[in-house]
């Protein structure tokens, strides 16, 4: 073990930063306190957290006070976050020959080191007096370094007192992948898959890595397509969907979708991906029973690759930059196809201007779904007043107009009785349009912003502006006369707006 007046060894270790540090460079300005600790070491992680309120004072001493980690970077920058110390950090690789050549015997132990390179002070485990001989041996005067309980407590083994096969059984006890990125931050509370070398460059399929897609919103990182196939790695995605995910991504980055006012608002929305197209049954997305919910890989990854990619590259995360007061399951991951198949008319996608042999996934911002049900109605018009009654409260129930795309999700059974009406679906849209106008008088109630100032109350409002805010769509099974309705977020003037991109499809053929 190292002893005052024994003159120190050199050492260069990289920092958490990733710039390399040398013991000469850190003295050259001074005397540096050098605290050797490991991650799993409770009385390691004890001394980081007792020594923080020290290290200005320190540092205005002359003192650089340092954090030696027997720990790889990654796992370093993560314990000292976890113990809110902010001092300079480097991390000591296998065989730990710096600990090693200080004598190391346990961590944490302290040495400071003085401007002739000779040890002054050495303190092994947690000693708060002996810290407080330090602290005075530099000039500071702050009293006792803490109060606080326990003011000692024994250290534990350094690592480079470990033989080889203890550290090999010490990495596997202390090392879980999963686990690993949780503590990163690298999920959405769901497990993710490790995004490996190997894993990437699968994902990417031999496009540019580099390839740039802008800045995503609210937090302004920059996308390349590898760190977009990174955010599909970690999403559990197949290879064969990253030209959805790209195709998505390039619609979320649109400035009309607003990510950024989807992302920081207050309200529960999210982004809804809608597949049409032959890429639908290419990847084997659902669009026919629980098409918007779980259980495909498919529409359960692709929609949590975007939410991933908006989270860790967009800075969009609950308490951070995405400000939802409640949220909503969709913010995890909403992604589904068009039942084209059972649609008695074009799809979303042709009605936005496509051809029907594109594949196309068009970008939504909407709440979680809302069922309405009716099951006995044959005549059209009850299925259309059951439309319109329900989507009269969406965002809120007496807040007309809301100006805002809002998309209906037809289920098969009630689309087949409003085709069998003759009704094409510009003729279904402007029908809801009309049954959802309610009297003016009835409405003056909460939250109105204005909207209807100076209107009459005899006069009826529909919940829309004009009927071509109504988007229909088909999904869904079969068997049960349920359709849905996807609420929008009404941004009165700063909305969104939906957004189309067709899919390179021919990537994965």
């Amino acid at each position: 073990m190292i002893n005052p007046g024994d003159k120190t060894p050199e050492f260069r270790l990289p920092s958490t930063t990733g710039q390399p540090v040398t013991l000469g460079g850190l003295s050259a300005s001074g005397r540096v306190l050098l605290v050797f600790v490991a991650a799993e070491c409770p009385t390691s992680r004890l001394a980081l957290e007792r020594l923080e309120p020290l290290a200005e004072p320190l540092r205005e001493a002359d003192v650089a006070l340092v954090a030696v980690h027997e720990d790889l970077p990654d796992v370093a920058a993560r314990t000292m976050a976890r113990c809110r110390a902010t001092f300079l950090t480097l991390s000591e690789p296998e065989p730990y020959a710096t600990s090693a050549a200080f004598g190391l015997s346990t961590v944490p132990t302290a040495v400071l080191v003085g401007r002739d390179g000779r040890a002054e002070v050495v303190v092994s485990g947690w000693d708060a007096e002996a810290y407080d001989r330090l602290a005075s041996r530099v000039g500071l005067s702050v009293g006792q370094v803490t109060q606080q309980e326990p003011r000692y407590k024994p250290g534990c083994a350094a690592k480079n007192t470990y033989d080889a096969a203890m550290l090999k059984a010490t990495r596997g006890a202390d090392f879980d992948l999963h686990e690993e990125l949780f503590e990163r931050g690298w999920t959405d509370g769901l497990p993710v898959i490790p995004p490996t070398r190997e894993r990437v460059d699968r994902m990417l399929g031999g496009v540019n890595a580099a390839e740039s897609l802008g800045l995503v919103p609210p937090g302004l990182g920059e996308v390349t397509l590898e760190r977009l196939a990174a955010c599909a790695v970690l999403a559990g995605c197949h290879p064969s969907y990253f030209p959805v995910v790209r195709a998505a991504a390039e619609a979320a980055l649109d400035p009309g979708f607003n990510l950024h006012g989807l992302t920081n608002t207050t309200h529960s929305c999210g982004p809804v991906l809608i597949v049409n197209g032959p890429v639908r049954a290419g990847i084997g997305m659902n669009s026919g029973i629980n098409a918007l919910g779980g259980w495909n890989r498919a529409n359960a990854t692709i929609g949590r690759a975007i939410r991933l990619l908006i989270g860790l590259t967009g800075g969009g995360r609950p308490g951070g930059l995405d400000r939802a007061t409640q949220g909503q399951p969709g913010k995890i991951s909403f992604c589904f196809a068009e039942n084209e198949e059972a649609s008695p008319w074009e799809s979303l996608a042709v009605s936005r201007g496509f051809a029907p042999d594109e594949s196309v996934v068009t970008l939504y911002c909407g709440d979680g779904p809302m069922c309405v049900s009716n099951h006995y109605a044959r005549d059209p018009e009850e299925i259309i007043v059951s439309l319109a009654e329900a989507g009269g409260t969406a965002f809120c129930s007496n807040l007309y107009p809301i100006a805002a795309q809002t998309v209906f999700v037809i289920g098969p059974e009630h689309a087949a009785s409003l085709k069998a009406a003759g009704w094409s679906k510009r003729e279904v849209a402007e029908r809801i349009f009309e049954a959802a106008k309610q009297r003016a008088g009835d409405l003056r109630r909460g939250e109105q912003i204005g909207l209807l100032a100076g209107v009459p109350d005899d006069m009826l409002v529909s919940k829309w502006t004009v009927a071509d805010e109504i988007v229909l769509l088909v999904a869904g099974g079969p068997a049960g006369r349920f359709s849905s309705i996807l609420p929008p977020w009404v941004g009165f003037g700063m909305g969104s707006q939906m957004v189309s991109r067709r899919v390179d499809w021919q990537q994965v053929i």
